[in-house]
């Protein structure tokens, strides 16, 4: 938490407009849940003074609104970028939402579309704007959920901020005072700066170090707008100085250890006592390590000779290739070829027989070869 940017306290008459820009790939899947427990449930019970339940209503113009955008990776297409809901007053049925998304894809990329969610998260809060015209300004706060940095690519779903980058998104974001905060469950410093560039204008003095809210030391969970319940490192105060453990008084110079009680003796004594047997004789053998396989091995996916009559696809330098419109994909899968061809091609080339489709895949292949 900034200091000085929490916001007004919740009470029962803060008007907001909360917008969820939330990453839907695989990247995020495994971790949503431990999210979903420690910060979006208790973000939503801030705005919503309480827990969520089925009755709770604020109405279209006068309560706060909801409403979730959620966003993929390049390797999504040909479906869009960004998947949006429409405002709702609910807090049960934003719940509801949130426990729909399916994080699917995103597997074989390392970054995702942050610019295509932000975007569409702008151009909701111009919505909110022509929706609260009768009842004037609201707490207004946009929260990123992710696990991924941003493509240093510009928007180009957007209507309206078609052509911005992530950066200049997030400076929009603070230029209109709107609060941005981030959860991820890693630290990314792409994601921290995005965070500092979002800092509204009238914070002039240099930022503060944010309070540690996160419940988990891994986490990054920085907010302004809201107020999160302190994670366990903050709430357990400062560090106490180590103290010194008192060691045990010494003997009298005069003292022997003979004033010690003795065990009776049992038996003769041992003239040579038997040599200590050390702990890594009795250990099992080592195990004999595994030997380093080649990259394609681990990885696990390798082309299919039988993709190129099903699919028209071939391997070139290691890439497979489109013979039909020259389309090289980026991830080696299965799903990602058919997905292609179905969608592109099938409709010209599933009519054809065996040995037709045979015939126009050795032309294919003749003419990439010319190339």
């Amino acid at each position: 938490m900034v200091p000085g940017s929490e916001g007004p306290a919740r009470a029962g008459g803060l008007v907001a407009d909360v917008v969820f820009v939330i990453e839907g790939t695989a990247n995020l899947g495994p971790y949503f849940e431990g999210l979903r427990k420690h910060y979006l449930l208790p973000a939503i019970e801030y705005f919503n003074g309480g827990p969520p339940a089925e009755t709770d209503f604020g109405g279209d113009y006068g309560g706060t609104q909801y409403s979730l955008v959620v966003f993929n990776t390049v390797d999504c297409a040909p479906e869009s970028y960004v998947q949006c809901h429409a405002p709702t007053s609910s807090a049960y049925e934003f719940v509801t939402w949130l426990d729909g998304i399916k994080f699917m894809g995103g597997g074989g990329e390392s970054c995702s579309l942050i610019a295509e969610g932000l975007s569409t998260a702008l151009q909701l809060f111009d919505d909110f704007k022509k929706m609260r015209e009768q009842i004037g300004q609201t707490h207004r706060v946009c929260l990123l959920i992710c696990n991924s940095p941003p493509y240093l690519l510009p928007a180009v779903e957007s209507t309206t901020y078609s052509g911005c980058t992530t950066e200049s998104l997030v400076q929009k974001i603070g230029e209109r005072g709107i609060h941005f905060s981030i959860v991820s469950p890693r630290k990314l410093p792409a994601l921290r700066l995005l965070f500092e560039k979002a800092a509204p204008p009238a914070m002039l003095e240099p930022l503060q170090p944010p309070t540690d809210v996160s419940q988990d030391p891994r986490h990054m969970v920085l907010v302004r707008g809201l107020v999160l319940p302190v994670g366990g490192s903050s709430a357990s105060g400062p560090l106490q100085p180590k103290q010194s453990v008192p060691l045990p008084p010494a003997a009298p110079s005069g003292a022997t250890l003979s004033a010690a009680p003795q065990q009776p003796q049992l038996g003769p004594p041992l003239l040579h006592p038997p040599p200590a047997q050390s702990w890594s004789a009795q250990l099992p053998p080592r195990a004999p390590l595994p030997v380093a396989q080649p990259k394609r091995e681990r990885e696990g996916p390798v082309f299919r000779k039988k993709w190129e009559r099903d699919y028209f696809f071939v391997e070139v330098k290691s890439m497979p290739t489109c013979l039909i419109c020259k389309k090289i994909m980026s991830v080696l899968k299965e799903y990602n070829l058919k997905r292609h061809y179905k969608s592109k091609h099938s409709q010209s080339f599933d009519q054809y027989t065996e040995e037709t489709r045979d015939a126009i895949l050795s032309e294919l292949k003749k003419s990439l070869k010319c190339q």
